[in-house]
């Protein structure tokens, strides 16, 4: 499909139809997520069960926080609200489109926002291990050797205690890509990682033949503002390098790993 090019009233049309632009819109949203997740409670998998009732939990005080807040309950044009939904943290923002791009059957293909504004935020609390361990039923030593492997990369370090947000799935068998952000700089580095402060975004995925091997691409900070992209990065590493390298990343208080849940 192609993008075509509309006037301001068929732009004006297509926001309405593809995004939340009123309070009832974004709540009915909201609603359809919590029956999904509701359902997906249901499952025979105990850890799987328990992460999903959690997830509707959270956002049943969402849509009641929204149900209950003073908001527009129409938005003027160019304005949709949005609910993000992070391991760590789930809000609901009031964005401005400046730029909308739509396909040939009208669907929705690109967007540019040059203001967002954070209106209700709900952040979830954080398991010690031993919590975490029980709640989704696994050992602690389990839970301890997937934050080594850089398995569990919401884990974070609260003086010398590892915290978990409660929001974190069991990982699942095999490696899944990574990507961890630190986009106002990073301190502290060794000589060995001394390299990440001229790098902002880091993307870690294996390869498709050899499944021992790892590709780590680097985002410059001149790439990610708009700038040349010949100061970005790639390493290949192995399994080894891999893990100590993600760990150092789980570790680090100013590096956030980048994924959401839903």
């Amino acid at each position: 499909m192609n993008e075509i090019v509309l006037t301001d009233e068929e732009v004006i049309s297509c926001i309405r139809n593809n995004e939340c632009t009123s309070k009832e819109t974004i709540l009915q949203r909201l609603k359809r997520k919590i029956e999904k997740y509701s359902e997906k409670a249901k499952s025979d998998l105990q850890g799987s069960k328990a992460y999903n009732m959690l997830i509707a939990a959270y956002l049943v005080a969402l849509y009641e926080n929204i149900q209950n807040a003073v908001l527009f309950e129409e938005l003027p044009n160019y304005w949709i609200y949005r609910f993000d939904l992070e391991y760590d943290e789930f809000s609901l923002t009031m964005n401005h489109i400046k730029k909308y791009n739509v396909h040939d059957d009208m669907s929705f293909q690109s967007s540019i926002e040059d203001a967002v504004y954070k209106l209700i935020t709900i952040r979830p609390k954080a398991f010690s291990v031993e919590q975490y361990s029980k709640f989704y039923d696994v050992e602690q030593g389990t839970v301890r050797q997937w934050i080594r492997r850089g398995k569990i990369r919401t884990a974070y370090k609260e003086g010398s205690e590892w915290k978990i947000p409660e929001l974190t799935a069991p990982p699942s068998r095999g490696y899944e890509g990574a990507q961890y952000k630190w986009l106002h700089g990073v301190d502290n580095l060794p000589d060995e990682y001394q390299y990440l402060s001229n790098y902002c975004i880091a993307t870690f995925f294996q390869d498709r033949k050899d499944k021992t091997k790892f590709h780590v691409l680097f985002v410059s900070k001149e790439t990610f503002s708009g700038g040349d992209q010949s100061s970005n990065k790639e390493l290949l590493l192995d399994a080894k390098e891999r893990e100590k390298l993600e760990l150092f990343m789980i570790s680090h208080p100013q590096i956030k790993y980048a994924g959401s849940i839903i």
